[in-house]
Order: C-alpha cells, then sequence, then structure tokens
C-alpha cells in the first residue's frame, strides 16, 4: 500500500467515481496526482484517494541544501492543494 505523499482524502460511499474525477481535475491543475485505493481494514475494504505532490516537489523538505525558490514552489502548491481539500469536503461532506 503506498500513501500519498500528499495526504489521503475519505472517498464518498455516494458519488465516488464523481468525487474522483472532480480530484483529479483540480490536481491536474497543479500537477499533483490522485489514486484511488481500497484500503485493508479489521471490517473489510474502504476506499480512499491518494493525493502525491508534483514529482519535484516530493523530496523538497529533504534537500541537503535548502532551495528558497523550490521551498516557495512547494509552499504555494500547498495553499492551492489545500483549497482544493477544503472545497472537496464541502461539495462531498455529505457522502463521507
Amino acid at each position: 500500500m503506498k500513501y500519498g505523499s500528499y495526504t489521503t482524502f475519505d472517498a464518498p460511499i455516494k458519488k465516488q467515481d464523481e468525487a474522483f474525477e472532480y480530484l483529479t481535475e483540480e490536481f491536474n491543475k497543479i500537477e499533483g496526482t490522485v489514486r484511488r485505493m481500497n484500503n485493508p481494514h479489521d471490517f473489510g475494504e474502504y476506499p480512499s484517494f491518494e493525493i502525491d505532490f508534483p514529482h519535484d516537489l516530493e523530496d523538497v523538505d529533504d534537500l541537503e541544501e535548502e532551495n528558497d525558490l523550490l521551498l516557495l514552489q512547494k509552499d504555494k502548491w500547498l495553499e492551492k492543494a489545500n483549497e482544493i481539500e477544503r472545497a472537496y469536503n464541502e461539495k462531498f461532506s455529505e457522502y463521507l
């Protein structure tokens, strides 16, 4: 199981395909990646959306010499990603 390098979103019980398409479209705009996963659990599998940073920003915090430009790019990306998450929660919260 590979978790998202940015975060994991709960998938809604209803409208899961619509939610996946929505997230994919929104994260494509900022070069993020969305994967649909079925996670094992004691009570059976449950779906989630694993969200990944753009490849060039994944390891920015792990650089030996911090690059201010990359850190700034990652901060801006995070702001946009957080906005997508807020909009996603508003749009699909009744189905979660």
